[in-house]
């Protein structure tokens, strides 16, 4: 439920980059041109080109952290922006007929994007797009273990335990090979690259802080041909090739490191917390560390997973007649995954008295999956026809684990075992593990829709989902040489219903009205939060007065809910947005939108705790297992989310050479969520962030304009602060430019 908090923040992120002018991206540093480029003609080419070069002003106070999780927007030269167009006047190119390069962010800013697409008529057609994002991301509130001022000592932790500085290199090309022949071809290429420092943590004893070198590749290769010998028919063949690779190792960070009485080193992990043990009732004595507590001298996790995936693809889509039109395709794939796995332990976990533990041996896992995809569109009349579209999915996923783990006790000392203490026998186990997980689903959607004019029209449908999972292991324990025994498991199997409807009306051509509902009731679960109702409504106006004013408004509500005695989940989401858009003539023009949401979710949690917070059910939850499930207390977990978004531009020419622009944008939400932890702040439930902008271009001389970019941010969270760092910021961002286009 926590982690669900941090939906509302994602979306400023998303939302920061709708609102104009981002200071440096380069989709909107185009956008201030005073006139639209005209191009050259050159050797036989139409040939037109812009460039951008500035320089970003940052000044920034308040949290670092927070401005470079959701800007990292600093001081330096920036090439904002860059775009070149040819195309031949006659298709008469000797190499190429269309060229095209556009990029954007080079120079430091966190996001740069490049693309190049060249093409010859009739002959190929080639597109490549680099990207690179540096994502820094350090929202303290995240994993924070939260450790009290009351605690002896108080070590508070300001930073986030899964914090990351990620580089992420994305590389995309695509090659089409007499693209309008009746035999065509298509090869592919794609890597995605990601590496950085990072954190993380591990529950084992205490919970310590770990270094975890991000390290992770993935590259597709795709083969495919399309024929198109048959009439009004294109069938396609495709053949993918997926490797992946992950190399992310985990390594014990000294946080919270001091000396035992023999003068050695022990990291006593995040949560500080004496009141509550952690790592023990008393940490210090005598200003060294308490032998009893809980405490790593050395952790190392390595895992070298390698993963294959080819996939064969095979669709067509076919007119036969006006009337009829064919959709389909079938794809196969099976993954196969290997990965080596040790992991090293070092320190004392006073529950079990272990001074060491190593955990190794090779895992192997494969996928299967086959899926089919068919729909037929049928004219019946000029305002009456049929639709159907069938969707069978099949996979399972076998899994094997050979394990061999060792575990090393401490030697009491002084009637216990402690950090300090020797290590004493050792007890080796082996283990081999069989997993089984399969699905097998359809659905089918059968619409009938009707148009008797342009005014008016609806459809009516059904659609039936079945599914059939079933998670298994071997009856008896697996041997190694022999094969896996008979498996038996969980199957279950879910049936759901849905009746559609829909209509629009136009009652004239300025106005469309649009209405969508659907109810969904299904006779089975597969998680406890499945829900076995759900209700959707859409709704949406599209206005066009004149042609320069465009007025469009939308609903989308969501209800689900699963009344079992043991869940009695209830949620639903609501989203209400509308867009004004005008724009009389070139010297001003006017936007303005708003979107609110409202969620909420609504189920029972069984958790552990001494101090129950209001409405607990003490010892009265259903599924307490000393040993499985040793959370006795139950209560209705709540979570609540408000969020307002709101955009407003204006653009205003006051003479000819000179263009200013204006806006305003605003992310603010508020809600609640039931916190088992008194020291939790709401965070980003609760949070206002303003972001006012202008800029201003002026036309020097013909094809070079100069421009002035101006962006304030400024994010402020409405709770209390926990006992972490403020996450307060505000910046002034100011881009000084010139831009050559023609």
């Amino acid at each position: 439920m926590r982690n669900r908090s941090f939906l509302a923040l994602i979306a400023v992120l998303s939302f920061s980059g709708l609102c104009w002018p981002q200071s440096g991206t380069g989709g909107t540093s185009s956008a201030n041109s005073t006139s639209a480029p005209e191009g050259k003609d050159f050797d036989g080419y139409h040939v037109e080109q812009s460039i951008e070069l500035g320089y970003r002003f940052t000044e920034q106070a308040g949290s670092g952290q927070m401005f470079d999780t959701l800007l990292n927007q600093h001081t330096g030269p920036r090439f904002l922006d860059q775009t070149l167009s040819m195309h031949s006047l006659n298709n008469t190119g000797v190499l190429f007929d269309d060229l095209s390069v556009s990029s954007f962010g080079w120079g430091g800013d966190p996001e740069n994007v490049g693309r190049v697409r060249v093409s010859k008529n009739k002959y190929y057609d080639f597109n490549f797009l680099f990207r690179r994002d540096q994502n820094f991301f350090d929202y303290d509130l995240l994993a924070n273990p939260l450790n009290p001022a009351t605690s002896t000592p108080n070590i508070p932790v300001t930073f986030s335990p899964h914090q990351m500085q990620i580089r992420r290199r994305m590389y995309d090309s695509s090659l089409t090979l007499l693209p309008q022949s009746k035999v065509s071809f298509r090869l592919g290429f794609s890597r995605n690259r990601s590496e950085g420092p990072s954190l993380s943590s591990f529950h084992e004893g205490t919970d310590p802080l770990f270094n975890q070198l991000w390290n992770v590749s993935s590259n597709q290769f795709n083969f495919g041909v399309d024929l198109k010998v048959l009439p009004r028919t294109n069938i396609s063949y495709d053949q993918f090739l997926e490797y992946d690779k992950n190399d992310t190792d985990y390594t014990l960070n000294p946080f919270a490191q001091f000396l035992l009485p023999n003068g050695e080193p022990v990291s006593l992990g995040l949560p500080i917390n004496s009141k509550a043990s952690q790592p023990c009732g008393t940490v210090f004595t005598k200003g060294f560390v308490n032998p009893s507590c809980n405490g790593y001298f050395a952790y190392s996790r390595i895992q070298r997973v390698r993963t294959s995936t080819p996939t064969e693809a095979l669709s067509f889509q076919s007119n036969p007649s006006k009337k009829v039109n064919l959709v389909g395709r079938v794809t196969y794939s099976s993954a196969d995954l290997n990965s080596p796995f040790s992991e090293f332990f070092d320190g004392l976990v006073t529950r079990t008295g272990e001074r060491q533990f190593t955990f190794s041996g090779p895992a192997s896992v494969q996928r299967v999956a086959a899926t089919g995809d068919l729909g037929v569109t049928v004219a019946l009349t000029n305002s009456i026809s049929l639709n159907d579209d069938f969707r069978y999915d099949n996979w399972h996923i076998p899994g094997i684990w050979n394990s061999s783990s060792t575990a090393t006790e401490g030697l009491p000392v002084g009637g216990r075992v402690t950090l300090l203490s020797p290590l004493g026998p050792t007890t080796t186990a082996t283990d081999f593990i069989v997993n089984f997980l399969g699905q097998k689903s359809f659905y089918n959607v059968f619409q009938i829709a009707y148009s008797p004019s342009k005014h008016f029209g609806m459809h009516v449908g059904y659609r039936f989902r079945h599914r059939h999972v079933f998670k298994a292991e071997p009856e008896d324990v697996p041997d190694p040489e022999s094969g896996l025994g008979e498996l038996e498991g969980d199957s279950i199997e879910v049936n759901e219903h849905t009746p559609l409807f829909g209509f629009w009306i136009r009652p004239m051509d300025s106005l469309r009205i649009s209405l969508d509902a659907e109810s969904t009731s299904a006779d089975n679960i597969i998680t406890r939060i499945s829900p076995r109702q759900q209700q959707n409504y859409r709704a949406r106006a599209n206005y066009k007065p004149v042609r320069w004013a465009t007025i469009s408004g939308s609903v989308n509500a969501w209800v689900s809910r699963n009344g079992t005695l043991d869940t009695q989940y209830k949620q639903h989401y609501t989203n209400v947005g509308f867009l004004t858009s005008l724009m009389p003539n070139d010297r001003w023009g006017f936007d303005l939108s708003y979107n609110y949401t409202d969620a909420l979710q609504n189920a029972l949690i069984c958790y552990n705790s001494t101090i129950p917070v209001v409405g607990t059910t003490v010892g009265g939850c259903p599924t307490f297992d000393s040993t499985d499930n040793p959370n006795p207390n139950q209560v209705l977990s709540t979570y609540i989310n408000h969020t307002h978004y709101f955009n407003g531009s204006l653009m205003f020419k006051p003479v000819k050479r000179v263009t200013t622009r204006i806006g305003y944008g605003l992310t603010s939400t508020n809600g609640d969520t039931t916190l088992l932890n008194p020291l939790q702040p709401l965070g980003p439930l609760n949070f206002t962030y303003h972001q006012p902008l202008a800029s201003l271009s002026y036309e020097l001389v013909k094809y070079w304009t100069v421009n002035a970019y101006w962006n304030y941010d400024q994010y402020n969270e409405g709770s209390f602060v926990g006992p972490t760092n403020p996450r307060y910021f505000h910046d002034n961002r100011t881009v000084l430019s010139v831009k050559y286009s023609f």
